[in-house]
């Protein structure tokens, strides 16, 4: 599929067939997962390639995000490290109980933030449904 080829039928809302026998079709899938457009996978070169095994980063490297993308997930990946040392720091130090949940509670709230935040910059807010069918592998954004 050209590039052309690729614009057209990203405009017209259709399914798109990716096969893993094109040259490139990690990038068309990558492309095909950052616009948020169903798609169909037929492994037919025999690759035994899974979607799901994909890493969010390794799609993000395909795509090409912006700096601001990726200073974003570090941030919210940041947050979320912040988090889990304010949790551990929690129950190793020597302070009364009565800062314990403060602290706990604390670190939950960064954890979970900055993970979720994570995940809905590199997922464009909604991640894909993926299944496996006759057909083969489809991918689609609901």
């Amino acid at each position: 599929m050209t590039g052309r080829q690729q614009e057209i039928s990203m405009e017209t809302n259709q399914e798109l067939v990716v096969r893993t026998s094109q040259p490139d079709w990690l990038q068309a899938l990558a492309v095909i997962y950052k616009n948020r457009k169903p798609a169909l996978l037929i492994d037919d070169a025999g690759l035994h390639v899974d979607p799901a095994s994909f890493t969010l980063l390794q799609m993000a490297r395909e795509v090409k995000l912006s700096g601001r993308e990726i200073a974003g997930i570090c941030v919210a990946l940041g947050m979320s490290a912040g988090g889990i040392g304010m949790i551990v720091l929690a129950f190793v130090d020597p302070e009364p109980t009565s800062k314990l949940g403060l602290l706990v509670a604390g670190g939950v709230t960064s954890f979970i933030c900055g993970g979720w935040r994570a995940i809905q910059i590199l997922t464009n807010l909604k991640p894909p449904s993926v299944r496996v069918t006759a057909r083969g592998i489809e991918i689609v954004w609901t």
